[in-house]
């Protein structure tokens, strides 16, 4: 028989393995709740992975900010330099990195030109992505002013980058527009696109072979801007002096389609299902309660994302460029002065191309005086090996 000291030994003994038990289970419950609760996603680490050195300049510009970039499979560099913020034309341009001799306008130079019919020159982009087939979509606004009515109706437009002729023109139904309505980012997959509208926040889903228009997530939280613009110089300020906030504006897809990363400029980052826009029966209401918050950003100038599903980010706040894995952990590739206002990246192979645009600084937010430390340069960075990885370094 046990003795009355054996038996309270027992006891302390099985008390001290269900201590360990309960909080081993606390911690994979906790574990498994970052993997998935946007509210306890890991941190952004301090220490980057990439150091200066890393970080070269490829392509300059002297007259345009250039707030876009993206990398053709045959080495060139498609530049977006839009034209609300004041940019002389081209609109698009294509170089070479590295070339002496400057950008052309692309596709050529009717496209770019200002004057003449509407139909054959575009009017204000404002987002531009690249289809694995080679197909480069254009978003055009029709707003070549943001305090001002559209002159022209929106539309998307495709570019076959082969032949660097216009393939499509499909026009957006005004019916799922707001008076104010301003398109922003697009993303393409397979046979749809997804616009954001930057001036009243919501998100379009476009057939790109019927047309067919769906409005979504219309006026929701999750699109629209919650605080001002906040870059590494400040608070950006309207025309009027007003702090700057434009609604949902970068917008970026998952290879497999299955998800679309969404935000304001000023963020968070959110990310929604969908198949919720494909399916006719969803509701309005289940499309606002579907976009969940994936991480919370500061100010981002640009978002991409890899073929493994990776997403990349450009920080105007800190002149950073983020990595963020599908499993959800954060990798800080850089963070460099040199990157004033971080565009729209692209990323060929293991190599991000980043715009380091300015855009802040423009005339129409300087009281019509240019605050532009010429050149605008297009960097290019090698993504670190690890910047893929879902095991934090820290």
């Amino acid at each position: 028989m046990l003795t009355g000291c054996c038996l309270n030994i027992l006891a302390h003994m099985i008390q001290d393995n269900m201590k360990r038990q309960l909080i081993l289970l606390l911690f994979l419950v906790s574990m498994a709740a970052a993997a998935v609760l946007p509210g306890l996603a890991v941190h952004m680490p301090h220490k980057p992975e990439a150091s200066a050195a890393d970080l070269t300049p490829v392509l300059t510009s002297t007259s345009q900010i250039i707030d876009a970039v993206i990398a053709l499979p045959d080495g060139r560099l498609v530049l977006e330099a839009p034209s609300w913020v004041g940019n002389p034309s081209p609109q698009l341009s294509v170089g070479k990195p590295g070339a002496s001799s400057p950008p052309t306008p692309y596709p050529d130079a009717e496209w770019n030109d200002n004057n003449g019919d509407i139909s054959h020159h575009f009017v204000s982009i404002t987002g531009i992505t690249l289809t694995k087939d080679g197909k480069l979509w254009v978003a055009d606004s029709g707003v070549p002013d943001r305090e001002k009515p559209p002159t022209a109706p929106a539309r998307l437009i495709c570019i076959d980058t082969a032949t660097s002729q216009v393939t499509r023109i499909i026009p957006v139904p005004p019916a799922e527009l707001h008076p104010g309505s301003i398109l922003g980012g697009i993303a393409v997959h397979d046979q749809t696109a997804y616009v954001t509208d930057s001036g009243v926040a919501g998100l379009l889903a476009v057939d790109l072979q019927t047309g067919e228009t769906r409005r979504a997530l219309d006026r929701v939280s999750a699109l629209t801007a919650g605080r001002p613009i906040n870059a590494a110089a400040g608070i950006v300020r309207a025309p009027n002096g007003h702090p700057l906030a434009i609604d949902a504006s970068l917008i970026a897809v998952s290879p497999d389609g299955k998800w679309l990363y969404v935000q304001p400029y000023c963020g968070p980052l959110f990310h929604v299902a969908t198949s919720l826009f494909s399916d006719p029966g969803t509701t309005n209401a289940a499309l606002q309660e579907s976009a969940t918050r994936w991480y919370k950003t500061n100010a981002l100038g640009g978002l991409t994302v890899g073929p493994d599903g990776t997403l990349y980010w450009a920080d105007v706040t800190t002149g950073s460029i983020d990595s963020y894995t599908e499993g959800r952990i954060p990798h800080h590739l850089i963070t460099d002065t040199r990157l004033h206002w971080p565009g729209g990246l692209s990323l060929s192979g293991q190599t991000l191309y980043i715009p380091a645009s300015q855009l802040d600084q423009a005339a129409r937010f300087h009281n019509g005086h240019s605050a532009v430390r010429w050149p605008v340069t297009i960097y290019r960075l090698k993504v670190p090996e690890d910047a893929t990885s879902n095991v934090l370094h820290k």
